[in-house]
């Protein structure tokens, strides 16, 4: 059993991203997907080109099954006017949107990401709750070489549907 915070509902403000967008990528292509999005992520903030506002995040668009849609990138305080090219990866705009949310925070290493989803997916339909998409993951540790894994935090949002539809 992940070791997760108490589900909290509450209602998440519209906030602007820089992204790096995958379609329909295979499951086991995400750990490489993630390490070239956020090393070029991190160029362009190196470079001034992308101001963070926050932790990173990836915004899955797609339910997971053999492929997944996502977007790995920053908040930022306002839109890109244009996309970032950084070593063949393009950085877009995009947004993670506002809503009523349903949240936990995984205190763990990525192997308990799976189970953590499933016991905050299990918590919003006990509280009789629908998810709507996009789900998504703010990664409040920084990961890095020599890092603790079992004292990364990870905050885990799933957007609600709202009562009575």
């Amino acid at each position: 059993m992940p070791q997760c915070t108490p589900i909290l509902i509450d209602h998440a403000p519209a906030t602007h991203t820089a992204v790096v967008r995958a379609t329909q990528l295979p499951v086991s292509e995400l750990g490489p997907f993630m390490d070239a999005a956020y090393r070029a992520l991190g160029e362009a903030i190196a470079s001034g080109r992308i101001h963070p506002i926050g932790a990173a995040v990836s915004r899955y668009d797609s339910e997971f099954g053999a492929t997944v849609d996502l977007e790995a990138g920053f908040p930022i305080a306002e839109p890109l006017t244009e996309s970032v090219v950084i070593n063949d990866i393009e950085i877009v705009p995009s947004a993670l949107p506002a809503g009523e949310t349903a949240t936990t925070t995984l205190t763990g290493g990525y192997d308990q990401l799976a189970p953590a989803w499933e016991q905050l997916m299990a918590g919003v339909n006990e509280a009789g709750r629908t998810p709507a998409m996009p789900f998504w993951e703010i990664y409040q540790t920084k990961p890095m070489p020599g890092i603790d894994p079992d004292t990364m935090q990870t905050q885990l949002v799933i957007l609600l549907q709202p009562q009575g539809e």
